[in-house]
């Protein structure tokens, strides 16, 4: 389409849509409403810390959902429209009902059982987990490529605010309604995804679909080669390793400024949660524009760079010290940063899917990434410990270098 011709980067249906189904994302995450507020209804109840930790396991399913992505991929529903927007209407509802379904179960005195809490919340974990799923290969399917970096950040301003939203707002208010109406609150936010979703334009070629549900597990591994060839391991390799120098960063920014530097937690909660999610919505926002200017792969080395120079601020604050404006300068920089991050990387993955296998091929890129993180999170500690923080975040920064090399491959003309 001739620039001339596009509708505004961000005032378009497209967009207004995405902003609410980020925001249904991000509600029932495994960050959100099953995250904080959960342990904090246990806490209350007085539960043992090893039970709380165990709850944690009710997130594996956002882990794992690239395994039944390519459900979502061959079926249509057969009384809807189209595939992403019939699966995303039916999972929403259900997900209205079953957090409900959490707030009614859930005890009410020190002392009653968990099970039927714990059996809610994996059954929210699976649902959200799906939703992911169609949520992402919506996107991918009704953004146009110059649209790509717009979407990505619209999309993830809507789950942060779904995450102010489920964190702090349930924290608040379940000091005032108890956590059964918290949670019956939450269920009816559910209802801004599904008005999101009857917004919601239908994607072009929404009818392409894998031929059989055999071909719905196989054809998306043997279409992303087909299409890629030996560039298709380079690819993965970049959605492996470009989000590290973030990833390893992120697991021990809190002990920096708890135990290093002993700022107290109502200074970490205002900086991390108030001005560093605000700073990285603009800084999304800011990706996008800063994408569809300059074309995704350029954007991507610029990124690249912004990513590992952002980490180098919190070796500075580990060696001068609890300086309160230099705490909220790199705060505010490595939010900013790190929402522009974010929107690069969602864009290129986007960019690497066939609209009719994107729900499963986007899965794949993601559940990878997510393991890298977990896995290089796991050991910060140890590596803290070993050379102290100032290095620590240096190296940090140093081990997005394999990734920027891997980039270099990518753009190399083939």
């Amino acid at each position: 389409m001739p620039r001339s011709q596009r509708p505004h980067l961000y005032g378009n249906r497209r967009m207004a849509a995405l902003v609410a189904l980020g925001f249904a994302s991000g509600l029932p995450g495994a960050w959100t409403l099953l995250g904080p507020p959960l342990q904090a209804w246990l806490g209350q109840m007085q539960v043992d810390l090893a039970t709380i930790g165990l709850f944690g396991l009710v997130a594996l399913p956002f882990t794992l959902n690239f395994a039944w992505a390519p459900l979502m991929d061959r079926f249509t529903l057969p009384w809807m429209a189209d595939r992403r927007r019939g699966w995303l209407q039916v999972i929403q509802w259900l997900l209205l009902f079953a957090i409900a379904g959490m707030a009614l179960v859930g005890p009410t005195e020190v002392g009653d059982a968990l099970w039927p809490l714990a059996v809610g919340a994996m059954v929210v974990a699976f649902l959200a987990a799906t939703q992911d799923v169609v949520a992402d290969a919506y996107r991918t399917d009704v953004l146009e490529d110059h649209e790509l970096g717009a979407g990505a950040a619209v999309f993830v301003n809507g789950y942060r605010i779904a995450m102010a939203v489920g964190t702090g707002g349930s924290l608040m208010a379940a000091g005032v309604i108890g956590w059964r109406w918290t949670y019956l609150c939450l269920a009816l936010l559910m209802g801004i995804g599904l008005l999101g979703t009857r917004l919601s334009p239908k994607p072009p070629h929404a009818d392409e679909k894998p031929t059989s549900l055999a071909a719905a597990f196989t054809q998306p591994v043997l279409d992303f080669f087909t299409r890629h060839g030996k560039r298709g391991l380079l690819i993965l390799l970049f959605a492996v390793l470009f989000k590290l120098p973030d990833a390893t960063a992120r697991v021990m920014t809190t002990p920096l400024l708890q135990t290093k530097l002993g700022l107290d937690l109502a200074e970490i909660g205002l900086l991390q949660s108030w001005l560093g999610m605000g700073v990285t919505m603009i800084g999304a926002m800011l990706g996008g524009i800063v994408i569809a200017k300059m074309g995704l792969m350029r954007a991507m080395w610029l990124l690249a760079a912004l990513q590992m120079l952002s980490n180098l601020g919190f070796s500075v604050l580990a060696a001068v010290g609890p300086i309160k404006w230099a705490v909220a300068t790199v705060i505010g920089i490595e939010a900013l940063c790190g929402g522009m991050v974010t929107v690069g990387f969602i864009a290129f993955l986007m960019a690497q899917c066939n609209r009719r296998y994107s729900a499963s091929q986007y899965a794949l890129f993601t559940s990878l990434n997510a393991l890298t993180g977990i896995l290089t999170g796991a050991f910060t500690g140890y590596v803290v410990q070993w050379v102290g923080f100032e290095w620590f975040f240096v190296l940090t920064a140093l081990v997005g270098l394999p990734a920027v090399v891997v980039l270099a491959l990518l753009h190399r003309p083939e």
